[in-house]
């Protein structure tokens, strides 16, 4: 077959088709005539492949950049104050309920379990605020940050949502028999009522609320107070703390459980002169003996009246009866605290009792007062505290430039007696058995009776019939401390000291023995006086 019979066979195989019907191009219909096959691709599949190339090309380029701009998206910080704050402004949706302000309160009538009546006692001035009372409760302390809530939290009152207008069933809001009724009465004239309801039951943050016949949502918060008797706005601090605290000069503790009172009183030396020491109380005690007590254990005894909190308030204005039951017509414990003021308390604890909640507490009373109240035992503390609890171990504790004599004498015929005078160590001076002194020997001799102290209280054991091993006996200057601490051996290892003639403290017996030491030595000057017994 000749060539051109070649090509002639072969167009008539191959007639037109349709290129590109499955693809991006598919409504366009592409004519080829296509002629013999020569070496290499055919113009129109080579457009093709560019096109297809090209489009992956641009695919691909369109997926980079979505990515590119998702992680830039991603990538972008939540504004979380702009986020908050755009959900909090949303003042302009409130309901104003009431638009009259606090100051103008005049009278609040409650009703819930129970009826009374706040009413404003004394106007507000530039300097204080209004005081409001509960009628029929006037000589009782009330709780006025509690009282306050009353009279602001229903002025300039308003609601979160209104739920239904013109009510017709209360009941399924809980005000057909509502927790509480209140009015308010304003200075104008004015009155406001409405009705607390039940809690929201999709958000116990809210509260349906009555008003004019009309159920609202307002903030659960607001409307607690309203559904609380007249009891609960009764203070439960039983004396107040003041802003400065008056000097506790003298306090007594009386106990049916001891067969000795506590007298505690104020030791202004100690109080103003911190250069000894530094453990001792700014008050001593006295009774059942005389020991320095411990700075950080005796302010809750001195000092915990002011302040001090009930867990529960048991009976107002309590009868003859009420006091007999309470256990106050014989107190367990009582407490008479004297200040420097003028004032004096006096604080009984009754029976013992647990209140509802499980805590164990003290009936308390008051003197003054109209009301027997709850105070937990842990907050009771004169009712259990002990001597051993509070005191010091330190014997002795006048700053040396205080002592006007100090006598010291032993069981083995030891005298020395030390008499002084002057203010500070530029002009104190001091004299031993009647002839001069260096007054640096002195000092450091007492500086060794300072450090004498007792291991434990031991106030009700006998002393020994026999003279004291040791004894000194100290005066100050001005007049304020007059005592004598006597050292007594009970064996070859333990020993007693007794104040003012009361054995108060045990002791090892080895400190007699350096006490007897350092007399016998006093005279040596170039010999150190032993500080220590251990």
């Amino acid at each position: 077959m000749s060539d051109n019979q070649q090509e002639q066979k072969y167009l008539i195989e191959n007639e037109t088709t349709d290129i590109g019907k499955d693809t991006f191009f598919a409504d366009t219909s592409a004519v080829s005539e296509q002629t013999a096959p020569k070496h290499g691709m055919s113009k129109n599949l080579k457009s093709l492949l560019i096109a297809i190339a090209v489009l992956i090309l641009l695919g691909g380029a369109l997926l980079i950049i979505m990515l590119s701009n998702k992680q830039e998206e991603d990538s972008q910080p939540i504004d979380t104050d702009s986020l908050a704050n755009a959900l909090l402004d949303d003042e302009d949706s409130v309901i104003m309920l009431n638009p009259e302000i606090s100051d103008d309160v005049e009278k609040i009538e409650i009703s819930n379990t129970d009826n009374f009546e706040v009413y404003l006692q004394t106007k507000a001035t530039e300097d204080t605020k209004a005081i409001y009372a509960i009628q029929g409760l006037e000589d009782i302390a009330l709780d006025t940050g509690l009282i306050s809530t009353l009279v602001n939290n229903a002025s300039e009152f308003s609601a979160n949502s209104l739920v239904e207008e013109n009510v017709s069933d209360f009941a399924k809001y809980g005000l057909d028999n509502p927790n509480a009724k209140v009015m308010m009465h304003y200075t104008d004239g004015t009155e406001f009522a409405f009705s607390v309801g039940s809690v929201f039951p999709m958000d116990d943050s809210q509260t349906y609320c009555e008003v004019n016949g009309n159920v609202y949502l307002v903030k659960s918060s607001l409307m607690a107070n309203y559904q609380k008797n007249s009891l609960a706005f009764v203070s439960n601090i039983i004396l107040e703390k003041p802003e400065e605290e008056p000097i506790v000069e003298s306090m007594r503790i009386e106990r049916q459980d001891l067969d000795y009172d506590m007298q505690i009183e104020y030791d202004s030396e100690n109080a103003e002169d911190t250069s000894v020491g530094g453990n001792f109380s700014t008050h001593i005690m006295l009774e059942p003996v005389r020991v320095y007590l411990n700075i950080d254990k005796t302010p809750d005894i001195t000092n915990g009246m002011f302040g001090l909190t009930a867990v529960e308030i048991a009976k107002i204005h309590p009868s003859e009866t009420d006091f007999k039951n309470a256990g106050f017509d014989e107190p367990f414990c009582s407490v008479t605290m004297n200040c420097n003021d003028g004032n004096d308390y006096i604080l009984h604890f009754g029976k013992k009792y647990t209140t509802e909640n499980g805590t164990e507490a003290y009936y308390a009373y008051l003197e003054g007062t109209n009301i027997i109240y709850g105070v937990a035992e842990t907050r009771a503390v004169w009712t259990t505290v002990l001597p051993n609890d509070i005191h010091s171990a330190n014997i002795f504790n006048t700053n040396v430039w205080h002592i006007a004599t100090l006598d010291i004498t032993t069981s083995k015929n030891q005298e020395l007696h030390f008499v002084g005078s002057g203010e500070d160590a530029d002009n104190y001076t001091v004299t031993k058995n009647n002839e001069a002194c260096d007054t640096e020997r002195f000092r450091l001799l007492y500086k060794f009776l300072l450090n004498i102290y007792g291991d434990e209280l031991s106030f009700e054991t006998e002393l020994p019939s026999t003279n004291p091993d040791a004894e000194v006996h100290l005066t100050t200057q001005d007049g304020k401390d007059d005592y004598i601490i006597s050292f007594y051996k009970l064996t070859d290892m333990n020993a007693i000291i007794a104040v003012n003639g009361i054995p108060t403290y045990k002791i090892r017996s080895s400190c007699i023995d350096t006490i007897w030491h350092n007399i016998e030595i006093f005279d040596n000057l170039d010999e150190e006086f032993s500080l220590t017994w251990q």
